[in-house]
């Protein structure tokens, strides 16, 4: 065989049998295809720059063997040069059978970008980075360079880790010691070149959308009263009026503009029966709800219990794939095979502001939040409607209160009803004294007291041991605890300016260039938190301090945290006046999602569990 002896810089060197170094081309040898490093360098045989002598001992077995995790990545930023994961794979598996490496696990991000623009997290990498740093594999094999980062700061901490932990990284048929500083400067060239082809990229696809924005063309998901079509000659895809929903789309603005009712509109939409606007189209947020939903399993048994066989398989079929792909992904998957929805959309407030007010119903196309000029598709509404309805929609007398800040009751919209499921609501404020109630009128339980039990039961499980299990706390302790007194800082850091500014101390203008700073810096390290596997309000009440935590916290930081924790139910109860009675209210602890019919019951090992994961 001709071994390929490339390498960058200086000459490459061959070592003889004896251990003489000699400067050459190629050399043909009779060590066949399938002979592993172990056995070359028995035979004295091996291309010097390829194999150190640290790699040398470890595959001669005076250091620890090598244990390989196999990384594959693909994404969609160019279509004609991209190699499918399971090509990566096949190739991995070829690699470490060929060198006797033995492979701990298989992990799989496809369709992610690894970009400092990505905005989804690879989930999998994560997971190889953990069992790198844990010392569960020593090397990582990934197609090439960039399939494990175009981030300068993500090879960074790559290479922190392997040289922490005396790893390796292999890729493009050579294996590399991150202990060798040689080795360390190849990779490192490689990740530049690998971030400058991803900034290119980024170049030339933004260049193209404002080029196509500049010439009116449609761009981004179908608006509510347009239809697709595409042209029988070329394939491109157009946007038309669409003779169903245009009508509708337009009566909502005719409708808005006389009395700017949204309630009342979204009432007579609902009793005539009239499909909601992208009710059965999937969505990242929904299956990320039917991921929520399959956590908790007394409420999962309920709601699968009021499906339909379709729907009950399409929601199976969900939670098989977001194992393996985003949520987003899984949404486009499952649009495009035209899965049925097990959480139909209804008509809201919010849907129907959005429709009147979005303004390619004016032909109007909008560039980076902007309206830049008149598209090329056909108007439903003329320009004076459009006006009319910025107008009502937009008065500033209308109250601008976020939904979040409305909310005033701890567990409203949390505790459910244990007949029903509905989520229950206040009691009206004749009562004496306030209290929830399931909608349909099943049940009635004072507030007070209710609260009262349910945050003494879930601060007292934050406070035990139990607690950092379930949130993966204990494997990564230091890093945690890291990134949440940063974001804590932070935040004291960002709310002494605030009041400084308040008491005008600082100006306007000044505070803002601050919060410019600091909150991408917040977002930043609560990020991290996610990461790790817990919310970041979850993260600061874990432990001893649980209590004192809380009693910080804002409400809307508690009712997060009891959503991430627990779902309350209220049961029926005896006596006239429903005295309090712990027994009659139900805690569902949320934990890991439910088991999947014809799927879990297959992987029996972990082996198989590593090679899905």
């Amino acid at each position: 065989m001709v071994l390929d002896l490339r390498k960058r810089g200086s000459s490459t060197t061959l070592f003889g049998p004896c251990g003489a170094p000699g400067r050459i081309d190629s050399v043909r040898t009779s060590w066949g295809p399938m002979a592993t490093i172990a056995q070359r360098v028995a035979g004295g045989l091996y291309v010097g720059k390829a194999l150190n002598r640290r790699l040398s001992r470890s595959i001669t077995g005076e250091l620890p063997p090598l244990f390989a995790v196999i990384y594959a990545r693909a994404s969609n930023e160019t279509k004609a040069r991209k190699v499918a994961v399971s090509t990566q794979i096949a190739v991995g598996r070829k690699f470490c059978t060929e060198h006797g490496i033995k492979v701990v696990a298989v992990l799989v991000d496809n369709n992610l970008s690894a970009s400092r623009y990505a905005t989804e997290e690879r989930q999998d990498y994560n997971e190889a980075l953990r069992l790198l740093s844990t010392g569960q594999a020593n090397l990582l094999w990934t197609w090439e360079n960039s399939r494990a980062q175009r981030n300068l700061s993500m090879f960074a901490r790559l290479r922190e880790i392997l040289e922490k932990v005396g790893g390796y990284w292999a890729y493009d048929d050579r294996i590399y010691d991150m202990n060798d500083p040689d080795d360390r400067i190849d990779t490192a060239e490689d990740a530049v070149d690998a971030e400058r082809e991803s900034e290119k990229i980024r170049k030339r696809v933004r260049r193209g959308v404002e080029a196509r924005a500049l010439e009116g063309l449609w761009a981004g998901p179908l608006g509510y009263g347009y239809r697709i079509i595409y042209d029988q000659r070329t394939g491109e895809a157009a946007r038309t009026v669409d003779p169903e929903t245009a009508p509708i789309a337009e009566a909502i603005v005719d409708r808005l503009i006389a009395d700017g009712n949204e309630t009342a509109l979204v009432r007579e939409l609902i009793d005539a029966g009239v499909p909601c606007a992208r009710g059965h189209m999937w969505r990242a947020d929904r299956v990320k709800k039917l991921v929520h939903l399959s956590k908790d399993p007394v409420g999962w048994a309920k709601f699968i219990d009021t499906l339909t066989a379709e729907q009950r398989e399409a929601a199976y079929e969900a939670l098989v794939r977001v194992r393996t792909d985003s949520p987003s992904q899984v949404a486009q998957q499952m649009n495009r095979e035209q899965w049925v929805h097990p959480l139909p959309g209804q008509w809201n407030g919010a849907k129907v502001r959005n429709i009147a007010l979005n303004p390619a119903l004016a032909g109007l196309r909008v560039f980076r939040g902007e309206v830049i000029g008149k598209g090329t598709w056909e108007p439903i509404i003329s320009d004076r409607k459009r006006a009319l309805i910025v107008a009502r929609l937009g008065d500033p007398s209308r109250s601008t209160v976020r939904d979040g800040t409305r909310i005033k009751y701890l567990l409203t919209g949390i505790m459910r009803c244990g007949i029903c499921e509905r989520p229950t609501q206040r009691t009206p404020k004749a009562r004496a004294r306030l209290g929830y109630r399931c909608p349909s009128g099943h049940l009635v339980r004072d507030m007070e007291r209710t609260d009262a039990y349910v945050v003494e039961a879930v601060l007292t499980r934050l406070e035990s041991e139990e607690a950092r299990e379930l949130f993966r706390y204990e494997d990564q302790a230091d890093e945690l605890t890291k990134a949440v007194a940063t974001a804590r800082e932070l935040r004291a850091r960002l709310d002494g300016f605030t009041d400084s500014a308040a008491s005008g101390g600082i100006s306007p203008d000044r505070l803002a260039r601050i919060e410019a700073k600091l909150v991408p810096q917040i977002e930043a390290a609560e990020e991290r938190v996610r990461q790790i596997g817990v919310s970041p309000v979850v993260a600061e009440l874990l432990g001893a301090d649980a209590r004192t935590v809380w009693a910080g916290l804002s409400l809307s930081q508690q009712r997060e945290v009891l959503r991430a924790v627990v779902v309350p139910r209220l049961l029926r109860t005896k006596g006239g006046h429903a005295p309090l009675n712990p027994e009659d209210i139900e805690l569902t602890w949320l934990g890991a999602p439910a088991a999947l019919p014809r799927v879990d019951d297959r992987f029996d090992d972990e082996e198989s569990l590593s090679e899905v994961s």
